[in-house]
């Protein structure tokens, strides 16, 4: 090669290293020189996308986006014409020879489909839709997120459409072009015309206008501007074309009728569903389809349905995320893929034959979608990662605030990335938004990168304190289900804002913990509310605001109320001290309500009495009903059996009635449960039987604690009415919900599933039964309830009856030495000992 090539305009000095244009010497980086000495060697022919990355890279392995960005630079230098696109195949050198590289565009039409089509799962509503769509309007836009189908669907919807039209269809992709002003030779190469060396807009007017065919401009979202424009001046001269065009990014034009395609339908929970049940959702379909492809020994079974739920559910339902997990699937197995997810970013394509570069890995998916943002859209776009399960328009604001003081701008942001589809609709909860979860993982990523994390994890903590401190307020004025779905979707970022404040602002975990106190009990997480409420309370200093320490000790009596005493004694009463010094009458009174409620099995306790007497004092009548019922379920002493039945009837009635005067679900649930069991106290059995059975029918999915209790009070009743066959029916159902509640509550029927396997003659697990329920009330330094002491003593008289006392001892004590999984399995099971 000569060591100057392209005299003329633009001149290269190879030796030097050089570019002069028009004679002045222009700046290159090495990539771009490499390029354009590749363009000396063959100027006015055509260069592929590979010869030319070989040239520029060697044998390193990079996408298309790289050598756009270099072309690019080169045209900045050089000038727009100097290097033109021949869509689909690669770039000319033109400023030399311009007639040769029209003719090289003309003879090189798109090419063909190079990967075979494969079946589309779950979208045969989307394809009958948007055939509709097609017959009836010129201009249809497909968009969605990166990933989500939409070139697979579009290209189906042509092989649909095919006979349609005279001319056929044809695809343009738009993504192997630079700038508007290639969009006029793309679509002619496609439709097989040619422009000649005139006006390229009105002469592809010119050549189009007797063309009948459906065309579809593939990935438009880099130049959807000048797609938008292009298209509306040949729809307006151009009576017989159709346009379909898939987009990440909305298309502004006034007749588009635009249609967004969302991930792969999910089953709502794996629980109780068959294999078959979940295969019948498209995106369990898809998962299992390709990695059978991939490994023909692969089954869905009971054993691993599961976990394949749970992969799918996290990456969303996306068509591209399922694919490249089914690859890794078959290669790990799922166990290691479900354990491999957060590395999702980097999985290769199990298709790398046929795929573009950009969807070579989910990371390039997400580098192609970032790199459409604005720098302001970017840094919206990655704070927002920080939100986990959705944010509001509310909620954004604090996060964004340090990066976008006026309001209105945050909600321009918001709203742009919606139409980047980055940014979606939460398909549950209205007046949601959401970025899907492969999306966010990215946006964490920039975000570290950016060295932002911590200053935005501390604004989305900030927001969350604000958030559930204000809830805690609401939920005296709101019915549960109002409060559980206005405040349940944050559960996730409360979540998230706990695990970051517990590591970088203690005063803030007590703040989030205490005001969430509520939420964890409606949710029947109390398990999970305590261990964040448990941890807080050793953060608690002098800084700590007594309101603050007052609300978190509140919040501890009210989780641990229902299942221990000593626990939430303790709390209660630094509650009530804390409220007395602040001069909070309504704190103090809910926490002495907790300090009575905690002696609730004992007949004859002082400090009971005293806390009765004193928030009987407290309670003032204008105070919401959501209040005074916590005051409602305490009951006086009591002397006899007969005496508790008459009171507790009275009392659980009063609190039956503020209960549903205060739409609290819980608090009727746990009313309920208590004239249940105060039936089985008065010996009546059926009416036991008949009162949990009617209390179970009405439980939602939500209330799981009551489900427990109510489950248990079911065996007890059944069991005292001889009705064993029946008892073990409801015994699985009871292991698993007190399983799935960390076994919070699967003491208390432990007593009754002793008697139970005593009654049936299996002594030896009677007696482990026993033997851990002694402890477990031992433990937690709980008497039993008069049911439970009743069915405890009857348990034990047949034990002493028909077993020698030192295997009865034996027994007893190696059933202290369960865990309670063990003892529930234990009880679940039939045989003979």
């Amino acid at each position: 090669m000569d060591d100057t090539a392209f005299p003329g305009p633009v001149e290269i000095m190879f030796t030097e290293r050089t570019v002069r244009v028009n004679g002045s010497c222009v700046k290159l980086g090495s990539r771009a020189f490499e390029l354009l000495a590749a363009f000396a060697e063959r100027p006015g022919r055509l260069i592929t996308k590979t010869e030319l990355i070989h040239a520029a890279w060697g044998h390193k392995e990079v996408g298309d986006f790289n050598l756009h960005v270099q072309i690019s630079m080169l045209r900045k230098q050089l000038g727009k014409e100097a290097i033109v696109t021949v869509p689909g195949r690669g770039y000319v050198y033109a400023l030399t020879q311009p007639e040769a590289a029209r003719s090289i565009i003309a003879a090189n039409p798109q090419p063909e489909e190079a990967a075979p089509p494969q079946a589309l799962f779950g979208r045969d509503h989307d394809v009958a839709i948007l055939l509709e769509l097609l017959r009836e309007h010129a201009l249809v836009v497909v968009t969605g997120a990166g990933g989500v189908g939409k070139t697979s669907l579009a290209r189906m919807l042509l092989r649909h459409r095919q006979g349609c039209h005279a001319d056929g269809t044809v695809v343009v992709d738009l993504t192997t072009l630079e700038s508007r002003s290639d969009i006029p030779g793309a679509i002619a190469a496609a439709l097989r015309v040619s422009l000649g060396s005139g006006d390229a807009v009105p002469t592809l007017v010119q050549a189009l206008r007797p063309i009948d065919a459906l065309v579809l401009l593939d990935n438009a979202e880099t130049l959807v501007d000048g797609v938008a424009g292009i298209v509306a001046t040949l729809l307006d001269a151009c009576g017989s074309l159709r346009f379909l065009v898939t987009s990440q990014v909305q298309m502004k034009h006034a007749h588009a009728h635009h249609y967004r395609l969302g991930p792969l339908p999910l089953p709502l929970s794996s629980t109780g569903a068959s294999v078959e049940e979940c295969l019948a959702f498209a995106a369990i379909a898809l998962f299992d389809a390709r990695v059978r492809a991939v490994d023909p020994r692969f089954r869905l079974d009971a054993d691993n349905l599961a976990a394949a739920i749970d992969v799918c559910r996290t990456l969303d339902g996306l068509p591209l995320a399922l694919e490249l997990a089914a690859a890794r699937c078959a290669l790990l197995g799922l166990p290691a893929l479900q354990q491999h997810l957060h590395a999702r970013l980097r999985w290769p394509s199990g298709n790398a034959q046929f795929a573009p570069d950009r969807q070579q890995t989910l990371r390039a998916v997400m580098d192609w979608s970032h790199s459409l943002l604005s720098p302001h859209q970017q840094t919206a776009f990655r704070r927002l990662g920080v939100f986990v399960g959705g944010f509001t328009l509310t909620t954004i604001h604090g996060v964004l605030c340090a990066q976008e003081a006026d309001e209105t701008r945050r909600i321009d942001l918001l709203a742009e990335l919606v139409e980047h589809s980055l940014v979606s609709l939460d398909p549950v909860h209205p007046q949601r938004y959401r970025l899907l979860e492969t999306a966010r993982v990215y946006a964490l990523d920039q975000l570290a990168a950016a060295g932002e994390t911590g200053e935005a994890r501390g604004f989305h903590a900030r927001t969350l304190r604000d958030l559930f401190e204000s809830a805690y307020l609401e939920c005296w004025q709101l019915s549960e289900s109002d409060f559980v779905a206005r405040h349940g979707p944050e559960l996730d970022n409360l979540r998230a804002s706990l695990r970051w404040s517990a590591q970088h602002d203690a005063q803030m975990v007590i703040a989030l913990a205490g005001a969430s106190g509520r939420l964890w009990r409606c949710l029947s997480l109390h398990q999970e509310g305590l261990r964040w409420l448990d941890r807080a309370a050793q953060l608690i200093d002098a800084r700590t605001p007594a309101t603050t320490a007052a609300r978190l000790w509140e919040a501890i009596a009210l989780l641990y109320g229902e299942s221990a005493s000593v626990e939430g004694r303790e709390a209660a009463r630094r509650a009530a001290s804390l409220y007395d010094q602040v001069g909070d009458r309504r704190g103090r009174y809910l926490a002495l309500a907790h300090l009575a409620y905690s002696y609730r099995s004992l007949d004859d306790a002082a400090e009971a009495k005293l806390a009765f007497d004193e928030l009987r004092r407290l309670e003032d009548p204008a105070w919401p009903p959501s209040v005074r019922l916590f005051g409602a379920r305490v009951e006086p002493s009591c002397t006899s059996d007969e005496q508790r039945v008459a009171i507790g009837r009275a009392v659980n009635e009063t609190r039956l009635a503020l209960a549903i005067a205060a739409g609290s679900d819980y608090e009727v649930n746990s009313a309920l449960v208590n004239l249940a069991d105060l039936a089985l106290m008065a010996g009546d059995a059926d009416e036991a039987v008949k009162r949990n059975r009617t209390l179970l029918a009405r439980l939602s999915r939500r209330h799981l604690a009551s489900r427990a209790i109510a489950l248990g009070n079911l065996i007890e009743a059944l069991v005292m009415h001889g009705s064993l066959e029946q008892a073990h029916a409801v015994v699985p159902e009871f292991v698993d919900t007190t399983t799935r509640l960390e076994f919070m509550f699967g003491m208390f029927a432990l007593d009754a599933l002793a008697l139970l396997a005593a009654l049936e003659g299996r002594w030896g697990t009677a007696a482990h039964l026993l033997g851990y329920s002694d402890l477990a009330y031992a433990t937690r330094h709980r008497d039993r309830s008069p049911n439970e002491r009743a069915i405890r003593d009857r348990t034990g008289a047949l034990l002493l009856r028909h077993v020698d006392v030192r295997d009865l001892d034996g027994w007893m004590a190696q059933g202290g030495r369960l865990t309670a999984a063990e003892a529930c399995a234990l009880a679940a099971r039939r045989s003979t000992d």
